[in-house]
Order: C-alpha cells, then sequence, then structure tokens
C-alpha cells in the first residue's frame, strides 16, 4: 500500500495504528509505503521510531498527490496497491472482503465505503446521472443498494481509498500530472479503466472512515481548489471522450453553459474553462497515447455505470 503524506506526522500518528492491526490481521503479506513529500515537520523520524516496519520514501521537494502516488506505486512490489490518505482511519477487516473481489481479472480497482465519521455520508458510492451538457456524479448510500452480494460497479474508485490492480495501473500510466495539484485525476484514472475494458467495483461489506477534504483544505483556499476542480472536469472530457455525437453535444452546450455561469456569477467555472485552454496545444498527443489503449466506447462506459436501479430509485418512478 502507499500512503502520501505531507506534513502529516499527526495524522499519521492518529491512523497508522488501525492500519498496522488490520495488517497483522490480514492472511496475505502486505507492504506498506508512506512517500513523504517534503514535509518540513518530524514525519521522518517519527515514523522511523514508531513504525519501524513502514518503509518511508522521501521526496527532496513538495510534488504533491499525484507525482508522490506515482512514486510509491512504482516502488511497490507487490501485485495490488492501495491507495490511502494518511487521514483515513481503517478497520481490521479492510483486506478480508476487498482483495477477493481480484479473482474477477477484469478487476482494476476495489473500493470500500468510504464514510465521512462527522456527517455519516458515503464519499465512494458513485454513479452517473443525466445532465444538459454531459452527466453528473450521483452519490449513493448502501442503504440505497438492494443488497451487498453483487457487484456493484463505481463510475470511478476514490484515489484516497482505493485498491487497484498494480499492473493496470502502470499500464494506465498511473494518475496524470495533467491534473496536478489535486482532484480529478482519480476519475480520470477510473474512466481510462473501463474504456480499456476493466471494471471499478465497490465492496459494500467493509467501510473505512475519512473526513472529507480535511487535507487539501487545511492547505489551500477555498476558491482554489474550486478553481481547479473546474479546469481538471474539462481536462477530463478534452482527454478521454471520443464518442463523436457526445463531442458535438458538448460544443453545442459550451457557449450556453459558459453565459449562464457569468450570468449566476459561477466565476469558478468560467475561470476553470479558461484555465484548461493553455492545455489545448497538449490535448491531441494526450489523446492519441490514451486511445491506444481503449476498447470500450463513451456510451458502453456509461451504460455501465448507470447499469444497475437502486431500490429507491425504482420506487420513486413507480
Amino acid at each position: 500500500m502507499v500512503i502520501p503524506s505531507y506534513n502529516g506526522r499527526r495524522l499519521l500518528e492518529e491512523n497508522l495504528p488501525s492500519l498496522m492491526r488490520a495488517v497483522s490481521a490480514a492472511n496475505v503479506p502486505v507492504e506498506v509505503i508512506v512517500v513523504d513529500d517534503g514535509s518540513s515537520d518530524d514525519t521522518f523520524s517519527f515514523l522511523e521510531e514508531r513504525f519501524p516496519t513502514v518503509r518511508v520514501l522521501v521526496n527532496e521537494r513538495n510534488l504533491g498527490f499525484i507525482e508522490t502516488m506515482n512514486r510509491g506505486i512504482r516502488a511497490s512490489r507487490n501485485d495490488l496497491v492501495l491507495s490511502l490518505n494518511n487521514d483515513i482511519l481503517v478497520g481490521e477487516d479492510l483486506f478480508e472482503r476487498t482483495l477477493s473481489r481480484f479473482e474477477d481479472p477484469a478487476v482494476f480497482s476495489v473500493t470500500p465505503n468510504v464514510v465521512d465519521p462527522r456527517t455519516q455520508v458515503n464519499q465512494a458510492i458513485s454513479m452517473l446521472a443525466p445532465g444538459p451538457c454531459w452527466f453528473g456524479i450521483t452519490p449513493l448510500e448502501v442503504s440505497d443498494l438492494p443488497d451487498l452480494d453483487g457487484e456493484w460497479p463505481l463510475f470511478y474508485a476514490l484515489g484516497g481509498a482505493s485498491f487497484y490492480d498494480r499492473e493496470k495501473l502502470l499500464r494506465l500510466g498511473g494518475f496524470d500530472p495533467v491534473f496536478q495539484p489535486f482532484y480529478m485525476e482519480d476519475i480520470d484514472l477510473s474512466y481510462r479503466a473501463w474504456k480499456a475494458g476493466w471494471k471499478a467495483v465497490l465492496e459494500p461489506r467493509t467501510t473505512v472512515w475519512h473526513k472529507g477534504s480535511s487535507t487539501i483544505s487545511g492547505l489551500h483556499r477555498r476558491r482554489k481548489i474550486k478553481f481547479y476542480v473546474d479546469r481538471n472536469r474539462t481536462l477530463l472530457l478534452w482527454l478521454n471522450v471520443t464518442d463523436p455525437a457526445l463531442i458535438i453535444r458538448y460544443f453545442l452546450c459550451l457557449p450556453f453553459s459558459l453565459m449562464y455561469d457569468i450570468l449566476v456569477f459561477r466565476k469558478y467555472k468560467f475561470v476553470g474553462f479558461f484555465w484548461a485552454l493553455k492545455y489545448l496545444p497538449r490535448i491531441p498527443v494526450l489523446r492519441k497515447a490514451r486511445k491506444e489503449l481503449f476498447t470500450v466506447s463513451d456510451r458502453e462506459v456509461i451504460a455501465l455505470v448507470r447499469r444497475r436501479r437502486t431500490r429507491r430509485r425504482r420506487n420513486a418512478h413507480v
């Protein structure tokens, strides 16, 4: 597993003990790697003293989540990689059910329930819902699922708490640095995996706990975060969508969408789009490299991640 950490000594002290208990309870060898992202606190010496079995890699300078995770993925020696934020609290059953999902060779990633302990909101169950220009992400709760024994596809695996097939991950090139400094990189990775013919699935019988955005919100202003989110949402579409009809639909809607953003003072969406424009010269090369692995169309992916209706939604349409 790979844990990226920047000035995270306090969070590691809080959450590593439960993780190490889960590692002890696992019936498979588990390697714990913490990649310290140029911290100015005493993370390295703390880990060396308190958790000597943890392998620590130290970046000479702060590289951000994406490059830090990719370094840990490349250094990992196991077939599966758990990407885990340092602010995640896990239970001892973390490995018990999640790993068995990889018996299906088409599985790319497995995500447990990720629940915010303050609100009890599930952050992991992501499906697609129709939108005016594209599709929106609809979050669900475990109680929305008709049963817990089936296979539940996710639109994307949450980058802060998901297991990945390392070989498939490396074939995709890991998390794409174009999404630096943060957000949407996990959605992009999962969408590429779906288009390569692999699956992102949920393990609803296993739960971890995460206080949403507790790390990034402590380092960056809210407005700056919104600008990056919308820049990266735009890049996600430009890099991955290859269906001609969906591309036409997007560009037909775009002027009206931008005008609406201006009228309702959604400055972050407007600014985010124009921040994305500077990447236009690189988009054709990046798209070409991705398309070499794509075997599934956008429409097929959309159908897969909208495939199952929840019990609550079915009743709402009766």
